[in-house]
């Protein structure tokens, strides 16, 4: 009888566990526009301080459209954070010409030049947050431990000082926690609602905030759309030595999401 009693209690248990827990998945593609600029400068090369390249102007990047997703794990466990897994990619092409005594690392273009570069990174949070409110106004508060890591690669074509290098390979990384928030408003008796989610940091030689403002739909089974703005400003020092960054990615982005 005690064992039919204590199985009974399991069930119970596991059932009311499945009423409460649960999460959200969703999928989404960025399209970012740059502003900024980045200077890489090697101490040894005699060349002096690298030149302060403007993203567009002197790097040539323009608007892409990268992935990224987001995990969002809740349960009835008291005193235990909630869990979310999020992955950010942001990558750009540029091709073009370069103004006189343009330096960056071992590369010295002398006078007007051309150059190719690329730039690939990749952003990779674990975040442990509380609900705050969870009615027609949600609203959640944790920490986020952020890993960055990625590479710059630049390549002068032509008008090159003979005696320096022609290309430079960096790669950078940096660990990086910030403060995170959400808050949702659900618009009563619809399926609609809108959103504020971001982090933010502030340190030394780094500083870095993400947020996105958007709307979204769900449908009666739990999927969705979601829609609206997106923006990643990354300011440093840390990334690598010699390398010093101020850039901004901001632009529309859409998702789909999975709320079970």
């Amino acid at each position: 009888m005690i064992k039919k009693l204590a199985f009974i209690s399991l069930l119970t248990s596991v059932g009311l566990y499945a009423d409460i827990a649960g999460g959200e998945i969703s999928v989404g593609m960025f399209s970012h526009s740059p502003s900024g600029h980045a200077s890489y400068s090697e101490p040894y090369t005699g060349l002096g301080v690298g030149t302060s390249a403007d993203l567009e102007e002197t790097l040539h990047w323009k608007s892409n459209e990268n992935m990224f997703l987001k995990a969002y794990i809740e349960h009835p466990v008291p005193l235990f954070p909630n869990v979310k897994f999020g992955y950010t990619q942001l990558s750009q092409e540029g091709e073009g010409e370069v103004g006189n005594d343009f330096v960056w690392g071992s590369i010295h273009i002398p006078t007007l030049g051309n150059i190719t570069n690329s730039f690939d990174t990749r952003k990779y949070d674990v975040t442990l947050y509380y609900e705050l409110l969870d009615n027609w106004i949600e609203a959640d508060a944790g920490i986020t431990l952020g890993y960055i890591d990625g590479n710059i690669n630049l390549t002068a074509l032509s008008g090159f000082n003979p005696l320096s290098s022609h290309t430079e390979s960096t790669d950078f990384s940096l660990l990086i926690p910030t403060l995170y928030g959400k808050t949702r408003f659900n618009i009563p008796n619809t399926n609609l609602s809108l959103q504020f989610e971001g982090d933010i940091i502030s340190y030394s030689d780094t500083t870095f905030y993400n947020y996105e403002l958007s709307a979204r739909y769900t449908f009666s089974i739990g999927l969705g759309i979601e829609a609206g703005y997106k923006a990643l400003h990354l300011e440093s020092d840390d990334l690598a030595d010699g390398l010093t960054v101020n850039m901004d990615f901001n632009g529309p982005y859409a998702a789909l999401l999975w709320d079970f």
